[in-house]
């Protein structure tokens, strides 16, 4: 599991899994490498192809959106009592970054075609400008992710469903009580999305994720294309222009990135939890030794931001394809955008990167611990650099005709 939020949760045995996969995988001979980046399509084209769209949005409703979107402790958000810092504040301005940016949510199943197990995860993405005006980038392992592990431990998953609302709105979302049908429920509104609901038709990973879709390659991105069956005209016309993107900027300069983190147990400056599971700041440090004073309840209803400087991961010997900052994020942030040069007025920057996964310390490396959904030990968060391989994902994504 990854800084994505699921709904589901997996076994403690998975930090001893996942590091005898990672030191299988560095000892064994390298995955081979996929010719270009590889495509997922969720709406076939065609004559049924609106029928189809509108299946895709009509599956999501305000019930199984909450349930997907908001943490499944139950807890509302509640603010550090030492106040916010440039690790993660909510964001309170305006301009274009309220618009672009939105909430990702997904239906995952098991892609070995052992199990029907499925279940709703989120993430962040990020309208970008592109020649269709069709184009939003996120996180690869936000659709797809295959550490080799098939049922029960469904560690091999692909997205069937994908839904994008820019702007999202979740203090407008409610909660859903434990055991509500899913498949019952008001459409979602304006009111929590107020540029539209858009489906995800087609969308292309790396190549080097498609080699090997896990964080022992540092490739994650995904470009996907958006389409809606209510509004003809591309998402970026509706949201008013999207974000520059921008490849091979500059190393080791500051970012400014934003997410919609949902996740407490997997958070570093979380808080603790009653016996019923719940979460509570109760005036002791965390498991991780956080003060109380620092702590945080994240719902997934708000779009936070961090900002500071960013340095080259290394993982084990070796320079990688990903950044570092220190970052008080948790999952459901996972895709959420690293801009370089990003300007608070007008809320506009050069998507550069997006939020992959956590890292071990400052120092770089994968946290396993973290993967294993147990909570995150360390600040750090690392971003895929944009590169060749991002680069033609979004290349694949741009020239293609939404619908075709």
């Amino acid at each position: 599991m990854t800084l994505r939020e699921s709904v589901r949760r997996r076994l403690p045995v998975l930090a001893v899994v996942l590091a005898s996969v990672a030191a299988t995988a560095v000892g064994g001979a390298p995955a081979a490498r996929a010719a270009g980046p590889a495509e997922l399509r969720l709406v076939p084209p065609g004559a049924d192809y609106r029928a189809g769209l509108q299946r895709q949005v009509d599956y999501w409703n305000m019930n199984r959106l909450s349930a997907a979107a908001l943490n499944g402790d139950g807890s509302e958000a509640a603010a550090p009592a030492a106040g916010w810092d440039d690790t993660a504040r909510p964001w309170a301005g305006g301009g274009k970054i309220t618009r672009t940016v939105g909430k990702l949510v997904m239906r995952m199943r098991n892609a070995d075609g052992a199990s029907a197990t499925d279940g709703l995860a989120a993430c962040t993405a990020t309208v970008v400008k592109s020649r269709n005006k069709s184009v939003v980038v996120t996180a690869a392992h936000c659709l797809r992710v295959n550490w080799g592990l098939n049922a029960p431990l469904d560690l091999n998953q692909i997205a069937t469903n994908a839904l994008f609302i820019p702007g999202f709105r979740g203090e407008n979302l409610p909660r859903v009580a434990p055991g509500t049908d899913l498949d019952q429920g008001p459409a979602i509104g304006p009111d929590v999305a107020p540029h539209g609901v858009w489906a995800v038709t087609r969308a292309w990973w790396t190549e080097g994720w498609a080699a090997q879709a896990n964080h022992l390659n540092n490739n994650d991105m995904a470009a996907m294309v958006v389409d809606s069956p209510v509004d003809d005209r591309p998402v970026e016309e509706v949201v008013g222009g999207g974000q520059p993107i921008g490849f091979h900027q500059a190393r080791k300069t500051p970012r400014t990135n934003f997410g919609y983190p949902v996740a407490n147990v997997k958070s570093h400056s979380g808080p603790n939890f009653s016996g019923t599971g719940a979460a509570v700041i109760d005036g002791a440090p965390n498991a991780n030794g956080v003060p109380a004073a620092q702590q945080r309840i994240y719902d997934g209803r708000s779009l936070l931001f961090s900002q500071g400087p960013s340095w080259i991961n290394r993982e084990w010997w070796w320079e990688t394809n990903s950044d570092l900052m220190k970052t008080q994020f948790s999952p459901g942030s996972s895709g959420g955008p690293w801009f370089k040069d990003f300007d608070p007025s007008t809320g506009e920057g050069v998507l550069a990167g997006v939020t992959s996964h956590f890292a071990q310390s400052a120092g770089g490396g994968l946290d396993l611990v973290a993967e294993a959904e147990s909570r995150a030990p360390s600040p750090y968060m690392a971003g895929t650099h944009f590169g060749d391989q991002e680069e033609a994902a979004f290349e694949a994504a741009q020239s293609v005709t939404p619908g075709a």
